[in-house]
Parts: C-alpha cells; sequence; structure tokens
C-alpha cells in the first residue's frame, strides 16, 4: 500500500513562528515514506521558517506543499537545488468579489474597537492586522511583521496566555459567525483560529482538506496527517471533517493525529516506525 505523511507546519514541525531545527530536518530526510505539507502561512513567512532551511540543513528530495490555508499547491523538488513550481491556486478576493471582499477586511479590521474585543493595556500591535495570503485572510488582533524582536515575542507570548485565560479569540469567532452569516451561506466563508495569535478567512474546499483530496486522487493509498490545531475552529479541522466523511468502504484510507509541539510529532514518527531511532 502506498502511504504518505502530510504535516501542518507551525507547532508541528516548527517551533512557534520559528524556523524548523537541524534535528527535524534530518527527521524528514530519514524517514522511509514520503511526506508532503499542509500549513496555514503563506510563502513569505514560510519561505524563512520551512523552505530555506529545509534545504540548507540537507533535505534532498520531493514533497507537494500546500499553503496559505492549503488552498495553494506546490511541487517542490530539491534533488538538487530548491525548485518550488506553482500548481494550483484560488484567489479569495476574486471568489467574494471586491466589494464583499472590501467589505470583510473593514469588518475584521474594526472588530478590536469593539468594546467587549478591545485589547488590554498591557498588549501591542506590531506591523499589519491583515495579511491577504491571496487564497485566504489572516486577520491578528495583535499584528504581524516578518522577524520578531525580543519585543514582539514577548507581547506575542503575553497574548497566547490572554487569550488561554479569556477564551478571547473563541469569543471573537462566535461573533464572526454572526456578522458574517450571509458571506458564510453565499459564498462558503469560513473562519477558523490560525495559529495561536489569528483568524484564518477562507472558504470551505478551498482549505487543508484540499491535500487531502490532491493526494488520495494521486495515487496515494493511506495517508497519515499529523497537525496540532484538529480541534473545532482550529485551521487543521477542515483535515479531520474530510477524513471523518470518507466512506468506510473507501479503498484509500486516511487518519489523523493531534500533536502539541514539534517534539511530540518526532516521537510519533518514531512510535508508527517512521523515523529512525538516533
Amino acid at each position: 500500500m502506498k502511504t504518505a505523511l502530510l504535516f501542518d507546519i507551525d507547532s508541528t514541525l516548527t517551533p512557534p513562528r520559528l524556523p524548523i531545527t537541524e534535528s527535524m530536518v534530518q527527521v524528514l530526510s530519514n524517514l522511509n515514506i514520503p511526506f508532503h505539507v499542509a500549513a496555514g502561512s503563506h510563502m513569505e513567512l514560510l519561505e524563512e521558517q520551512f523552505f530555506k532551511p529545509l534545504f540548507e540543513f540537507g533535505f534532498r528530495g520531493r514533497f507537494e506543499a500546500f499553503i496559505s490555508n492549503g488552498a495553494i499547491q506546490y511541487h517542490c523538488d530539491y534533488s538538487s537545488r530548491p525548485n518550488i513550481k506553482e500548481v494550483d491556486l484560488f484567489d479569495i478576493r476574486k471568489h467574494l468579489g471586491d466589494d464583499a471582499y472590501d467589505d470583510l477586511v473593514r469588518a475584521l479590521e474594526n472588530t478590536v474597537t469593539i468594546p467587549d474585543f478591545r485589547l488590554p493595556g498591557h498588549l501591542r500591535v506590531f506591523g499589519d492586522v491583515i495579511a491577504n495570503r491571496i487564497s485566504m485572510v489572516n486577520f491578528s488582533p495583535i499584528g504581524r511583521v516578518k522577524v520578531e524582536t525580543p519585543e514582539v515575542r514577548e507581547n506575542r507570548d503575553a497574548f497566547v496566555r490572554f487569550d488561554k485565560e479569556t477564551n478571547y479569540r473563541r469569543n471573537i469567532l462566535d461573533y464572526f459567525d454572526n456578522i458574517f452569516s450571509d458571506l458564510m451561506a453565499e459564498k462558503g466563508l469560513k473562519i477558523t483560529l490560525g495559529g495561536q495569535t489569528s483568524f484564518d478567512v477562507g472558504v470551505l474546499g478551498q482549505d487543508k482538506s484540499k491535500a487531502v483530496r490532491a493526494l488520495l486522487a494521486s495515487g496515494v493509498e493511506k495517508l497519515i496527517f499529523i497537525g496540532d490545531a484538529l480541534f473545532e475552529g482550529g485551521n487543521d479541522a477542515a483535515i479531520r471533517e474530510c477524513i471523518d466523511d470518507m466512506p468506510t468502504d473507501s479503498k484509500v484510507k486516511a487518519q489523523y493525529f493531534q500533536v502539541e509541539s514539534f517534539n511530540e510529532t518526532e516521537n510519533l514518527l518514531k512510535e508508527f516506525g517512521f523515523a529512525k531511532e538516533r
């Protein structure tokens, strides 16, 4: 049976918002089955976090990458040098139309001005709160920067603690379900938690489930997904739902596993017998 692994990237193969480690690249290089990736972030962020260090730390192979919440597919050939070719692209602005897209962005930006969702005084905004990733929109109440300084990292960590203590993002998700109900019904809009600090705004079917469908259609007979956000509202949940909806008598099989960190991913791969003990 042709088996393959599918990984989330941030907090699954890497520390949160940090580059993949040389140790993890060695694990990926020594896997005894192929792997592919499905990530929420876009190329601008993932290039430094994953694609460049993957080659620099010695990986030489091929894989499919589904990024920007899984809706943009690249074929990656690292046999001699990084050769990354776009295979499929989805544009959320074209899908929604200019007027609906602009209304969506304005509503996202205005969220933090609502009294119930104003950030507490100890938290600051760095960079842009809205990032158009072509296939989806990322909204981060504390903003996003290309390079995290110690000050930005401290602010991020403080927000993560605040979010866990107050369910801040969960409460905003409930609010989004209400104000975007028409777009959800008419255009298939879907909003999930993105990473530790943001929201991913995409379209049903143009998400990480696209990776599952594409890989199974390509000839993979058994697919194993490993990610950190399979919970309800997480940006890996589309994969869980896609796999759960597969017919029980299907000739192709897929399963998923929740992890809390890249260290747990490595341990899981060893447990499955896919990674060599070092």
